[in-house]
């Protein structure tokens, strides 16, 4: 956004582990003769550390007295609680007894007891246990039994998470189960502006010994929906909970017999690059927000109407689909190549995030670049977001989009080997 205003500015990373505190990174950017403008955080071991240095750079920040309730789970679903919205029945332990506990006054019926659910609500009779303060699906397990639940404890416990936390405790909360809700949002003094709302079924549960994992499937872009506003609505409200006054949000949901609900707020942008074929997205609002107030304030609260038109009379949707491995082994280049040829195919994310496709050469513009090749690539067994082989992004006319999402797992069920295929090399 900068850039195009003819305002660039040099955007520096620093990752968490080589500044751990708001102290060490100041002392890190002067060392180097850097002098900051605003602090991003792009993954959620650095939101603490973003707010403090937003405050002390006195610019767009939120509370640091506040900053945990944007970075533990638990207390997240405290505040939504303090503030009259409905939240998961939950409880943080530090032993199994005290989870096991949770499970059994949930299956003998006094749920309502546990954790504060609200009486309407049924008591849970399967939880969750996962670490307060990872991501990505990381130790998080499905437990429907008190061996299962010793059993997360036992691999849990203690042991440090993906965003490098020590799971001292963990959370035990009652499943919530429906269809997946994620919303992007940027905010400014209070105003949340909506740049992308997605939907999608339910994670894949994979079953295991010790109680089951969840797999993330795939995520359409939400235009027009019925269960949108009230989608919506039940966010911004979180979000006010939580004290997220200012800058990038990525709020995870479930839509549940009662309605929406909360599974975690990051005050982040999404991962990677934003994948709506919509103006302005996350990041470009994000930027707008910082240095140009007025027009980020004139935005709509939700973006209105299909994004623009795909030259065949139909508005552009888009889709991420996360590739899952079923074991330890390769993905075939063939099968890689099969998903590129895909109609609505735009890019690869993640692991598979080199793997890109050429676009033909227009009239003029020279020869087309040589054709690159694609061969197998090592994976292991998917048991969450950190061990898929990768996403697909899609980006076209909705029917088709999903015509391609459900292709993708076609070409998923022989996509896969055991053995390093060595002749299974192909050009895109």
């Amino acid at each position: 956004y900068r850039r195009a205003a003819g305002q660039a500015k040099q955007a520096v990373m620093v990752d968490p582990r080589v500044a751990p505190n708001a102290d060490v990174l100041v002392d890190f950017l002067d060392a180097h003769g850097i002098s900051v403008e605003y602090a991003v955080p792009l993954i959620d071991a650095a939101v603490c550390i973003a707010d403090i240095l937003n405050t002390r750079l006195r610019g767009l920040a939120n509370d640091p007295a506040t900053s945990s309730l944007r970075r533990d789970k638990y207390e997240q679903q405290e505040a939504l609680r303090r503030a009259g919205l409905p939240a998961a029945a939950q409880r943080s332990a530090t032993r199994a007894e005290e989870a096991v506990r949770f499970l059994a006054e949930a299956v003998e019926g006094r749920g309502s007891d546990v954790g504060g659910c609200s009486g309407e609500e049924e008591a849970p009779t399967r939880v969750v246990v996962k670490p307060r303060d990872s991501s990505g699906g990381d130790g998080i397990c499905l437990c429907r039994s008190e061996a299962e639940i010793r059993a997360s404890f036992e691999r849990e416990l203690g042991r440090v998470n993906m965003e490098g936390g020590t799971n001292k405790d963990l959370i035990v909360m009652e499943a919530l189960e429906g269809e997946e809700w994620v919303v992007n949002t940027v905010s400014l003094l209070g105003v949340h502006k909506v740049t992308d709302a997605w939907r999608g079924p339910p994670k894949v549960v994979l079953e295991g010994e010790g109680g089951a994992q969840f797999v993330y499937t795939a995520q359409f872009l939400a235009e027009e929906h019925p269960r949108r506003a009230a989608v919506l609505e039940y966010t911004f409200a979180c979000l006010d909970a939580l004290g997220v006054q200012n800058g990038a949000a990525h709020t995870e949901l479930i839509w549940t017999a009662l309605g929406p609900r909360l599974l975690e707020v990051n005050a982040r942008p999404a991962g990677g690059l934003p994948r709506t074929p919509r103006s302005p997205n996350q990041l470009e609002a994000l930027a707008m927000s910082l240095y140009d107030a007025d027009r980020f304030l004139s935005l709509p609260i939700v973006p209105a109407g299909a994004a623009a038109d795909d030259g065949h009379g139909e508005g552009q949707s888009a889709a991420v689909v996360f590739l899952r491995a079923p074991f330890n082994g390769y993905i075939l280049g063939t099968a890689l190549q099969q998903i590129v040829s895909l109609r609505t195919f735009g890019r690869f994310e993640r692991d598979a995030i080199g793997l890109v496709r050429f676009a033909e050469a227009a009239p003029g513009a020279g020869p087309p670049p040589p054709p690159s090749p694609v061969a197998a690539l090592a994976v292991v067994r998917t048991t969450s977001l950190f061990t898929s082989p990768g996403a697909v992004v899609l980006l076209g006319a909705a029917a088709t989009v999903e015509e391609d999402a459900e292709a993708i797992r076609a070409i998923e069920a022989i996509a896969y080997s055991e053995t390093y295929p060595a002749e299974d090399v192909v050009f895109n």
